[in-house]
């Protein structure tokens, strides 16, 4: 879902490199740190904020939308962001600065469904997409994936073995752990709504 255009979100952004980084440098020591984690699509940063204080470890999330991304970034700036990173862009055009980098947990959480067949294809949870987003994992890593829609759930269960992947655990009505994991806005929204939610764990 695209926001609103919002004046002050790209200079916001420009303001900020030193969370908001405009390219990615292995060398950089937060990617040093014994734990990475990754999000694709992280929309306003609820799920990173949260997740931020619950695991030891460096988060980098990527967002695609400009004026989502602004206030994530925004939310971040008023709380200890410390261990955390943005990205500004679409995960496929900037794989490749991502490429050298192993990531101990990479979450999709409420991924576009792309409900038409015809757009498969853009489905992040799609064979081919999927295994390069595997390509990023370390050797014991692992892919979790919420979604409130059924049918890229079941569309995801059936691309994981053509990725050449596993399915570690898999649920249609995913109870909420607390202990490790957090809600994003999303979620919460659909929760409320009373929608079950789809959880999906990959590996290699």
């Amino acid at each position: 879902m695209r926001g609103r255009a919002k004046p002050w979100a790209i200079p916001f952004l420009k303001d900020h490199p030193e969370l908001v980084l405009p390219l990615v440098d292995r060398n950089d020591p937060f990617f040093s740190a014994p734990k990475l984690y990754l999000e694709i699509g992280m929309g306003k940063g609820d799920f990173i904020i949260g997740m931020k204080d619950k695991k030891q470890g460096n988060f980098l999330g990527i967002e695609r939308d400009r004026n989502i991304l602004a206030i994530a970034a925004k939310k971040l700036l008023e709380n200890n962001w410390d261990n955390v990173r943005l990205l500004d862009g679409d995960f496929d055009d900037r794989f490749e600065e991502l490429s050298s980098l192993r990531f101990d947990e990479i979450y999709l959480n409420f991924s576009d469904p792309w409900p038409k067949k015809r757009h498969a294809k853009r489905r992040l949870s799609e064979a081919n997409r999927l295994k390069t987003i595997a390509s990023l994992l370390k050797d014991d890593g692992r892919i979790v994936m919420k979604t409130d829609n059924p049918i890229l759930y079941e569309f995801t269960l059936e691309q994981i073995p053509l990725a050449g992947l596993t399915c570690a655990s898999y649920t249609d009505h995913y109870d909420l752990d607390e202990k490790e994991d957090v809600a994003s806005e999303y979620e919460t929204r659909f929760r409320n709504e009373g929608k079950p939610i789809h959880r999906i764990v990959i590996t290699k």
